[in-house]
């Protein structure tokens, strides 16, 4: 039985450079419980730092390139992770 690997798309409306590479498109894995944790740590310190940190791990980036991602990028991609977040904060 093969094992389908699921990737989140994200075409950016503000595409940019980046020390020579064009970014278009990233493409995220799902999470893994090692990123929540990750991200739940780094929250007590900066919480932007934090949505970046993740981001940059789970679309396997430098976080230099997530902080050159337009925020109108940026906004679908936080609210993507987030909504893995939901279910656990929810009563």
């Amino acid at each position: 039985m093969a094992t389908e690997i699921k990737q989140e798309i994200f075409n950016l409306s503000h595409p940019f450079e980046y020390r020579g590479a064009t970014y278009v498109e990233l493409k995220a894995r799902r999470p893994k419980v090692r990123d929540l944790r990750n991200f739940v740590k780094n929250m007590e310190k900066d919480a932007i730092a934090a949505m970046e940190k993740v981001l940059a791990d789970l679309f396997e980036v430098d976080e230099k390139v997530i902080a050159e991602v337009d925020v109108e990028d940026f906004g679908p991609m936080k609210k993507w992770f987030e909504d893995f977040l939901k279910p656990m904060t929810s009563e």
